[in-house]
Order: structure tokens, then C-alpha cells, then sequence
């Protein structure tokens, strides 16, 4: 994952939330993110190599996403400590409440 995909804190544990048991399609995911977050998908739509990573990722089952997720915060306890710093700033729950409002609409695209 980069700074640019859809980071994992939409929950209190980034290993859960509901862009990590999503059953939408990668496409729907975009396409409500271009809708409910259109700057944060232009900034992905500059990186290539981000939104391969993040259709791979979606592409998995959830339980493989959530060991994935988990393996990669584990091999990087600096991007855990960024996220658990953020999460309770007034940018971290706006960036919570855009990743809930694109896990809650994307069925409808």
C-alpha cells in the first residue's frame, strides 16, 4: 500500500473496517470514490502502480486481505504508528468518514 490507496483506518483496528470486507468490485470502488472523493482519486489516479496494487488487493478474499493488511503492518510498525497517530485527528476522521461513505454507496455502482 502507498500513501495514496485507501489506507486501512476505516475502524478502530486497521485490520477491519469496511473497505477491508468489502464485496464490491474494484471498479465500484473507484467509481464511488470518484463521486464521494474525487481529490483523493485524482491523487490515485497519478500512481499507476497504487491502483494495481489496490485492484490485486481487492481481488483477494477478505480473510487473505486482513492477513495481507496484517503482514504488511507487521513488516512496517512505522505505517501502524502513522496510522494510529492520525486516527483521532481531525484529518483522520474526516479520511474515516469519506472510506465509510465509499464501503456504504459502492454496491450502488
Amino acid at each position: 500500500m502507498t500513501a495514496v490507496s485507501l489506507s486501512p483506518i476505516a475502524s478502530a483496528d486497521p485490520g477491519d473496517g469496511p473497505l477491508i470486507e468489502t464485496t464490491c468490485s474494484y471498479a465500484q470502488l473507484m467509481a464511488a470514490l470518484q463521486v464521494e472523493a474525487p481529490a483523493a482519486s485524482a491523487r490515485l489516479a497519478e500512481h499507476p502502480d497504487a491502483q494495481a496494487k489496490l485492484q490485486e488487493f481487492v481481488a483477494l478474499p477478505v480473510d487473505q486481505r486482513k492477513q495481507r493488511l496484517q503482514q504488511f503492518l507487521d513488516r512496517n510498525p512505522d505505517v501502524r504508528a502513522k496510522i494510529d497517530k492520525k486516527r483521532n485527528t481531525p484529518e483522520g476522521q474526516a479520511k474515516i468518514q469519506m472510506l465509510a461513505g465509499i464501503a456504504a454507496t459502492c454496491h450502488n455502482y
